[in-house]
């Protein structure tokens, strides 16, 4: 059995009220809140669970099962069944999940940080989108060292997010830097990312965001003609499909600024199912006239389905890179530059 440290934390399972002896409403609905899992936002404060997962969903689903005859009033049962089925969907991984907040503490350039909160609805295979994945966090959490390589981050230049999901980098990047910073996704994730960006706009004192939708597949059409080039743009966890690579390059060759102070910032897990897309994305990148600057790896710990279990994650090794233009690109390439 687990330690048990205090009256906050249980160990067994048959440390926890038993049905058999009739526990009260309010030890129930006590039990109930101490096994809630808090969403993984990857910072220091995040701990493993102190109770005995393996046998939890059993001891949760026979509360569910249960009429709880013994408690009289109907609306009291009803709230004990929902925090239980709360508690077991907690424990199903982050699908079962219907929506949560998560609240990310990205370091700046000072000893401080800022807090950015975001909302994530429930998440179905076709909008990815909305869950905050651990690329996000730990590209956020890098800005402050990536300062020295992308110059315009430090003299207000103008940044653009692709695929900007829940809205983490680029919110981090405004805030941080005091620039503005376009974010961009797909039809059917900007109305939440809108959402996100409204709710953090106090945490941006001098920088600016806006929102907008863009579909890579549509690019170089996804513009106007008079679109604006862009000093950075920044891309993170962009791959989960085999045409996403030529897509996104193709989108950021369209708004890159042909400059020598432009950058590309990425960073992308290394999942072995993605290996052909990653190799492609590198070759398109350099195809395009694109040089890699710098690169490096780091390991995160993912939250996504299978792998939370009572707050165990797996260890993933996520990879980011800053290209820029090379000069001979720029002397043949063509001019989309902004006056």
């Amino acid at each position: 059995m687990a330690s048990r440290p205090g009256d906050d934390a249980f160990g067994s399972v048959h440390d926890l009220p038993q049905l058999y002896i009739r526990p009260s409403s309010t030890s129930l609905l006590s039990t109930l809140e101490r096994l809630k899992i808090k969403p993984t936002t990857w910072g220091d404060a995040d701990v493993a669970s102190q109770y005995d997962e393996a046998n939890l969903p059993r001891y949760l689903t026979s509360i569910i099962a249960s009429s709880l005859a013994w408690i009289e009033e109907e609306s009291v049962r009803e709230q004990i069944w929902e925090a239980a089925s709360a508690r077991l969907s907690e424990r199903s991984g982050r699908s079962a999940i219907s929506s949560m907040s998560r609240t990310f503490n990205i370091p700046t350039s000072t000893a401080n940080s800022v807090s950015i909160t975001l909302r994530e609805p429930s998440l179905i295979a076709d909008n990815l989108g909305h869950k905050t994945w651990l690329a996000s966090y730990l590209l956020a959490k890098r800005l402050p060292k990536l300062a020295s390589y992308v110059p315009a981050l430090e003299i207000s230049g103008q940044v653009i997010e692709l695929g900007a999901g829940t809205g983490l980098v680029g919110l981090a990047i405004a805030a941080v830097f005091d620039v503005h910073v376009h974010l961009t996704d797909l039809p059917a994730i900007v109305p939440n990312l809108l959402a996100n960006v409204t709710a953090n706009s106090l945490n941006i004192i001098k920088g600016s965001t806006s929102v907008g939708e863009l579909d890579w597949s549509n690019s170089p059409d996804c513009c106007s003609e008079e679109h604006e080039a862009y000093d950075v743009v920044v891309a993170a966890d962009p791959l989960y499909s085999p045409q996403h690579p030529a897509w996104l390059v193709a989108t950021i060759d369209h708004v890159l600024k042909r400059d020598l102070a432009a950058r590309v910032v990425i960073e992308l897990p290394l999942r072995q199912a993605y290996a052909p897309e990653i190799s492609e994305l590198k070759s398109r990148m350099a195809e395009s006239g694109l040089v890699m600057l710098v690169q490096g790896t780091e390991r995160g710990f993912e939250d996504w389905e299978d792998n939370q279990r009572g707050n165990e994650k797996t260890e993933v090794e996520c990879w980011w890179a800053v290209w820029l233009w090379a000069p001979l690109s720029l002397t043949l390439g063509k001019d989309n530059t902004t006056d």
